[in-house]
């Protein structure tokens, strides 16, 4: 369980859940406004926003897996509280966005007698994938943070 919880470890599986992100954006994007039927590209933002939520829960929960596992008495403990501070904020962030693309889907989904939504369904997907965008970017400055700028401010603060 050390490994799974190895700051390179986490930085690597960030980067490969970037990677499907970064090819959702340019697959949906390129046929927003022209295809009629969005159900795969509804999907696909959906598929994807899982992810972000699934991804964000497991890094925001670091700290916890680390304790019941017995790994919260590290010998660098200090600096594994450190990542653990680190994961937490950018597990939030992905969490949060996460869900802003799946409500972006959700809305579409809800019967128009609910809340009407004929016209502007590709805006909504354009909004979640917007999201997916986003979350992805912030995926991949938490590659960098985990790879090479974990800052020694928060180190020395714990």
């Amino acid at each position: 369980m050390l490994f799974l919880t190895a700051r390179y470890t986490i930085g690597l599986v960030s980067l490969l859940i970037s990677i499907p992100m970064f090819i959702s954006l340019f697959e949906v994007s390129k046929v927003l406004w022209v295809k009629p039927d969005m159900k795969e590209e509804m999907d696909i933002v959906t598929g994807i926003g899982i992810i972000m939520i699934g991804w964000g829960v497991v890094l925001e929960e670091r700290k916890s897996l680390r304790d019941i596992f017995g790994l919260g008495e590290a010998q660098n403990e200090q600096w594994q509280l450190a990542v653990d501070h680190v994961c937490h904020n950018y597990g939030v962030g992905q969490l949060c966005i996460g869900l802003m693309a799946e409500i972006c889907i959700e809305l579409i989904k809800i019967p128009n007698t609910i809340i009407y939504t004929g016209e502007v369904d590709d805006y909504l997907v354009a909004a979640g994938l917007i999201c997916v965008g986003v979350g992805a970017l912030l995926l991949v400055r938490h590659v960098l943070v985990m790879f090479f700028f974990l800052p020694r401010s928060i180190v020395a603060a714990h």
